[in-house]
């Protein structure tokens, strides 16, 4: 008889489901891959922040001049964080790390378009965006497209 339970991988993006519904006031959630250490072991985990865009701020040059610059500050100065989430581990995701990282990157962003919650009415218009901890470019999470990287 198959199991009830949910499976790892949607339990632990459950908490990223939650984090969006419990920040509706953001219009940026980053969305990043990084790694941290867990029992000894160099493990990927999945760090999501919920911002704003500073008054008068194109969230689509500021990505620009972090692609120029080569240098996620370029982007992150231009954003106030409201909330970040507890680290999430997505080892199922990438059981190979650090090999296979793109196919990885394609489970991983499809299990989180999955997640993203249909947006309400009235309700402030987000962008996500998806990337590796200090790389570019940063992928729109909902076409899986990279963002702003054209004039």
């Amino acid at each position: 008889m198959p199991s009830s339970r949910p499976s790892v991988p949607d339990m632990l993006l459950s908490n990223f489901a939650r984090f969006i519904e419990r920040n509706p006031e953001a219009t940026i959630i980053d969305v990043v891959v990084d790694t941290s250490y867990l029992e000894g072991v160099l493990t990927p985990v999945l760090e999501v922040g919920a911002y704003s865009l500073r008054d008068g701020v194109s969230l689509s040059e500021a990505a620009r001049m972090a692609y120029e610059n080569g240098d996620d500050g370029f982007l992150y100065d231009e954003l106030e964080l409201l909330a970040d989430a507890a680290d999430i581990g997505i080892a199922d995701f990438y059981p190979r790390w650090p090999n296979e990282i793109e196919a990885g990157d394609e489970a991983l962003l499809t299990a989180l378009r999955e997640k993203v919650p249909p947006p309400a009415a009235g309700s402030v218009r987000k962008t996500y965006l998806f990337h590796h901890v200090d790389a570019q470019p940063y992928i729109n999470l909902l076409t899986g497209k990279p963002f702003a990287s054209h004039g």
